[in-house]
Order: C-alpha cells, then structure tokens, then sequence
C-alpha cells in the first residue's frame, strides 16, 4: 500500500498521529524543507509521535517517511503536457486528433515504465530466468494476453514457459512447482486474492517469484523476490480502457525476454532462426523491405 494511501486509515492511529497524517496529505510537499522537528510543530504534535507513527506505517523512521512520501507525490502529479491514462481523448476530438494522442499515451508509458525500472531487480529477474528449469506466468484476465508473446519468445529460444488461462488451474500449478521453477505473477493492484494465494504457495515451497505489479508496495511484493514496475497512471476501474497498462506489461515482458536473450545472444539467435526456419518455411512477403536481409538469406552474418 503507498504511504499516501496508509496515511488515510488511521483506526489504529492515536489522536495526535492522526492530526499528523492529515497534516502530511494536505502538506505532503512541504516536507522537502522539513526536519522532524518542524513537521512535530506544524501538526503540533512532537517528535517522539512522529516516530510512533512512522513505526506504525512500516517504516523506519523520518527519514523513509519524508523520501517515501515525496518520491510518491513527484510520481502522482501529473504533468500537464501528458496525456491523461483514464481518458486520453474526449467525444469532441476528431479521430486523427485521438489516433495521435492514443500515441502520445504509448510513448508516455514506455518512458514511464523505464523510469521506474530498477537495474538491480532487472539484473536479478534476469538471473533467475537464467536458473529456472520451467518458468510459469500467473495472472488472469487480459494480462495473460500480453503473456503469450512472452511465451512464444521464449519458446523459440528453447525456453519452456507455461501459461494457464484457468485460475483454479493455475493455484494446482504452483503446488506441483519446486525451487528449481520460476514463477512470474502478473497483478496491476497486487491485492488479487488468487493471485496472492499462488504467491504464498510459491513462497512456502521456496519457489522464487519475480512480481510485476505497481508502483509501491503491495502484498504481492511482500511475497517476491524482485519486482517490475508497471506504469501507475490508470486507475482500476474509472477508465476507458487499460491502454497503458498493456503496452507496460508488453515492455516489461520484453526486456525480460531480451535480457535473458542477451546472456548466450548466438546460441539463442541460432536456436530462434533454426526453429523459425522449420516451422514458418510458408512465411513470405511480396514486400522487398519484408524480405530484404530476412532469415532465409544465406549471405546474411549476424552469428
């Protein structure tokens, strides 16, 4: 759950860290300027109660709290030249007009989710790609969409990949997984109850997990090994469709695919070429462009 989110339930919170928290989400961007002691006299609390309730949001101390907290309200604010990810077009734009900004909002996402990536999560997905036996895509819906391409790359370079359209299915599929497998879950909210449920199976038979799922934490992180961030600019349901969500995914399944792709580049290139070349002989293009350089040109050297 974001810090912003946490500061709102406050059932367990006592008056004084309440008083806190409503100062934050109102206040929350004055924080770069603050010591703990100025948020203490602002919310006219102290500092000890400061501390209380950062211990009571999970979190170390002021100093998470402040990074926490601005990191979240510098990624949420939208800028005004971005196109909005729950309504990037209105009923009054012409269809070039909404052509362009259905574009706009791709670019927007791919540099998004490349903001967000992490290169020491990136560096560990890919390692343990590299070590699993068998790897298994969990997720529902049409996230498991986006799946299937991944599924049919990594196929071509040798990899077995196993993905399960039926949750129920798919909750037998990690109990029958062991260390040596890898399991990959797909959760924009990261609170999907059967996803968590394969989560925790994947945790208790030491089964490792790469999350990719949104930004900040969630129950679903609780349980990975590492995560991917998904571009977080769509709402879950107050929206016209998950535009952004998809092409997110798509990228991050992407350079899961090619980083692995990149650990043995030849031997992968030659094993993908071989396959092609035995099971798409019919593929051809009356287009020069389509077939200029293209797999079945001997002279090409790429390996």
């Amino acid at each position: 759950m974001l810090i912003i989110e946490k500061l709102k339930v406050t059932e367990e919170m006592s008056e004084a860290e309440a008083a806190i928290a409503a100062y934050l989400l109102e206040h929350g961007r004055d924080l770069k300027r603050y010591s703990i002691r100025d948020l203490a006299d602002s919310a006219y609390a102290s500092p000890a109660t400061v501390v209380r309730l950062c211990k009571k949001l999970g979190l170390s101390g002021f100093t998470e709290l402040k990074s926490r907290l601005l990191d979240e309200l510098a990624y949420f604010e939208q800028k005004q030249d971005e196109v909005d990810a729950n309504f990037p077009f209105s009923r009054e734009d012409s269809l070039m007009r909404t052509a362009n900004r259905i574009s706009q909002l791709h670019m927007q996402t791919v540099a998004d989710t490349m903001k967000l990536l992490r290169f020491g999560d990136l560096q560990k997905a890919i390692r343990l790609l590299q070590q699993s036996r068998r790897v298994y895509v969990f997720s529902f819906g049409t996230s498991l969409n986006q799946a299937e391409s991944f599924l049919e790359n990594m196929l071509k370079i040798g990899r077995e990949v196993v993905i399960q359209s039926n949750l129920n299915y798919q909750i037998y599929q990690a109990k029958c997984m062991s260390a040596r497998d890898l399991a990959i879950a797909i959760s924009y909210s990261g609170e999907t109850e059967k996803i968590l449920f394969i989560a925790q199976i994947c945790h208790k038979n030491h089964v490792p997990l790469i999350a990719i799922s949104s930004y900040g934490e969630n129950t679903l992180t609780s349980y990975s090994d590492c995560k991917l961030t998904i571009s977080t600019k769509e709402h879950l349901f107050d929206n016209m469709a998950n535009f952004s969500m998809h092409v997110s995914i798509n990228l991050l399944l992407d350079v899961l695919y090619s980083g692995l792709f990149l650990v043995d580049y030849d031997t992968n290139y030659r094993h993908k070429i071989d396959v092609t070349k035995q099971f798409e002989f019919n593929r051809h293009s009356q287009t020069d462009a389509l077939m200029r350089g293209d797999l079945w040109n001997p002279e090409r050297k790429t390996c």
